[in-house]
């Protein structure tokens, strides 16, 4: 069964950045745009990285930003410029990416020249695209948590079955019985509950 449980959904795939990245425009107008694009594994991480910006250049005029955790968690901020003019056209760029677990954050210095709606959407846009332009993907599974709990007898041939759906034991705790933490390629969790279904005969525990 290993060979043949590869992943084959691109859906399934999370896609996100290999590492932090920062691109600067040339200036518009007198102002500037730098664009970073880091990885942010949810959205406490994606708010600490516009933090940190906001920190860093205490003196820039924006920090606009929008994140791309999954498809169901996604948020854009305007950050003060004219509403939908900056963090929507950002996200909309990650969007058509399928970024996964990916925050970009445009800071803008202001260069004294007003830009108008139009232009802002432009600049903010052509930053995250420069910005994505760059960035190295790294593609892995999505993958669920489970806990599995068994009989010690049924521990062997249970992490055994676990071997073959590429899933990973992440905590282990021995009590009166086994108890796994496990975590499954989610285009795989159906087929795995079977097997499990079968090896325990109804006897393996599984939330």
């Amino acid at each position: 069964v290993g060979s043949e449980m590869c992943i084959r959904d691109r859906s399934m795939l999370l896609r996100r950045p290999s590492k932090r990245l920062r691109v600067a425009l040339d200036p518009i107008k007198g102002s500037r745009f730098i664009a970073t694009l880091d990885r942010a594994v949810d959205e406490d991480a994606a708010m600490d990285v516009v933090k940190g910006l906001r920190s860093e250049w205490p003196d820039a005029t924006h920090h606009v930003f929008a994140w791309r955790i999954d498809p169901d968690s996604r948020r854009a901020s305007d950050d003060g410029e004219p509403a939908g003019t900056s963090g929507p056209p950002i996200l909309r760029r990650l969007d058509s990416a399928e970024a996964s677990q990916t925050v970009i954050v445009v800071t803008r210095f202001y260069g004294g020249t007003k830009l108008g709606s139009g232009g802002l959407v432009r600049a903010y846009g052509q930053a995250a695209s420069a910005a994505l332009e760059e960035v190295e993907w790294v593609e892995e599974a999505q993958t669920h948590k489970l806990m599995l709990s068994c009989s010690y007898s049924q521990e062997g041939p249970l992490r055994g079955l676990l071997s073959r759906f590429d899933a990973e034991v992440t905590t282990a705790r021995w009590d009166t019985q086994v108890h796994l933490e496990i975590l499954v390629p989610i285009e795989l969790e159906e087929t795995l509950k079977l097997e499990l279904q079968e090896l325990g005969a109804g006897s393996i525990q599984v939330d």
